[in-house]
């Protein structure tokens, strides 16, 4: 019997050196989505003239854009909402991988971060557009649109602000 196994392994073919052109990766299961996501109109200017102006429609459009870029940030929290929470096993690495990925209280790990960040970005976006809608609907005229101070656009971005803030602080 011994001897069988002595044969087996003097019959072995040598071992290849790694190449690393040979390695192919399995599919990834999880690939992102493609679609055509055209950009939004952008009105177009002059460039011309030292007075700063302000347009009403030009701001609903780019009140319209801010909405859909928040439709995909929407959709990519509502998608990992859905995921279950990485439960690896009762091992020493699966400890420090769920570590990773929860957190101690399943509260501070990467899943919930992205939730976090992508809540927040998707409400900085939809606030940006209720501000500009605001400001739009306050300033109907030329006459109107020429009140508008800085201290009126700060205040109707505050709150986008706020949530951008959180992202930044990782709230």
């Amino acid at each position: 019997m011994a001897k069988r196994a002595l044969d087996r392994i003097a019959h072995r073919p040598a071992p290849k050196e790694w190449d690393p052109t040979t390695f192919h990766a399995p599919p990834t299961r999880s690939a992102p989505e493609k679609s055509d996501i055209t950009p939004p109109p952008v009105p177009g200017g002059t460039g011309r003239g030292s007075r700063t102006s302000v347009d009403t429609p030009s701001m609903e459009l780019f009140a319209d854009n801010m909405d859909k870029l928040a439709e995909p940030v929407k959709k990519a929290y509502d998608k990992l909402m859905q995921l279950q929470k990485v439960n690896p096993g009762a091992f020493y690495d699966a400890y420090m991988l769920r570590q990773v990925a929860c957190g101690a209280n399943g509260d501070s790990g990467l899943q919930n971060n992205y939730l976090k960040v992508l809540h927040s970005l998707g409400q900085g976006l939809a606030d940006i557009s209720a501000g500009m809608r605001q400001l739009s609907a306050n300033y109907k005229t030329t006459e109107e649109e020429a009140t508008m101070t800085a201290e009126d656009l700060n205040t109707a971005m505050q709150s986008a602000q706020s949530d951008f803030s959180k992202m930044n602080s990782g709230g």
